[in-house]
């Protein structure tokens, strides 16, 4: 049970790590009412650190989905 745990928490980082730098945005744009539109461009320390932080909130989400996974299946067994 506990490798099922550590190959998921680690898997789902990484593939949410890669796939959060490749469609993540690092500009926004905003339109105020007078039609004029300004760009925000967050830099890139920040930009990796929310990144980081986003796959560590999914890792620790799919680590628990997995555990009640495995909690659901033991009992029926």
């Amino acid at each position: 049970m506990e490798k099922i745990l550590v190959k998921t928490g680690i898997y789902s980082l990484i593939l949410t790590f890669f796939l959060l730098i490749v469609f993540m945005k690092r500009e926004e744009s905003t339109t105020d009412f007078e039609g004029m539109t300004s760009f925000v461009v967050t830099p890139y320390p920040e930009f990796f650190f929310q990144i980081f932080r986003y796959s560590i909130i999914t890792s620790i989400i799919a680590v628990i989905f997995v555990w009640l996974y495995i909690l659901s299946n033991k009992g029926k067994e």
